[in-house]
């Protein structure tokens, strides 16, 4: 049975940061996208709540750790993730033009990585610039921050660990096509991190489209699903042929 949570329940429920074993639910093979998930949200619930692309190659549930009290686990987590999806990527015998990634909320931080990694093009909704940064001040991160806290950590181990790793550091590389989608009035990343991100886009990748949306953090992924801009070209094309 589906268990549905209300973006509050989400937010504030309690959960382990250490493990980062991950999920890859697969999808249809001759789809061109490979998708990454918000941090703490089941497939299930993502398809629940109209915020996963209509086809996709894979979907990736994020490992607990990416936002992890420990600062190292936080790296593991991510590069397990990147580094399957870079399997997925050569098992499809896709060429990286052809790919689109596909990043929503944290799942961007393995998103960014791994599209930067091979030049595909990306997909950013609803993402920040630094994790550091983001996990010491995001509502959604406060009981992880508390943890590590508890443990002595402050936010300069995390800026130490996490160095090189950050959105902002896997820009180069992407893809011309890439898009970013900005909620204007997302609660859960503070308006420095979406800016820093914007700042970092603008200088870095200047002909990627910045798109604002002015709704939540979840709305602003679901209104990026109803408009189709996680979507192929090609698809968004054949859809709007058929309405």
């Amino acid at each position: 049975m589906l268990h549905i949570v209300s973006d509050a329940d989400l937010r504030e429920r309690p959960v382990g940061d250490e493990s980062t074993a991950f999920l890859r639910i697969e999808g249809d093979p001759g789809s061109a996208t490979i998708v990454f998930l918000p941090w703490c949200m089941p497939y299930r619930l993502a398809m629940a709540r109209r915020i996963v692309p209509e086809n996709y190659l894979a979907c990736y549930e994020m490992p607990r750790a990416i936002v992890s009290s420990e600062p190292e686990l936080c790296i593991q987590a991510l590069h397990a993730v990147v580094d399957d999806a870079t399997r997925s990527f050569e098992r499809s015998r896709l060429t990286p033009d052809q790919l689109l990634v596909v990043g929503l909320s944290i799942g961007n931080a393995a998103a960014t990585m791994f599209a930067n990694r091979i030049g595909a093009r990306l997909c950013s909704v609803a993402s920040a610039d630094r994790g550091d940064l983001t996990l010491w001040e995001s509502p959604a991160s406060r009981h992880v921050k508390a943890h590590a806290e508890e443990k002595g950590y402050r936010v300069c181990d995390f800026t130490r660990a996490l160095d090189g790793h950050h959105t902002i550091d896997h820009l180069d590389n992407l893809a011309p096509g890439s898009r970013f989608v900005i909620g204007l009035q997302d609660e859960l990343l503070p308006e420095a991190r979406r800016e820093g991100l914007v700042a970092a886009v603008k200088k870095r990748v200047p002909a990627a489209e910045i798109i604002r949306i002015d709704s939540t953090h979840f709305g602003t992924m679901r209104e990026t699903i109803r408009r189709g801009l996680c979507e192929p070209t090609e698809f968004r094309r054949a859809r709007a042929c058929r309405a």
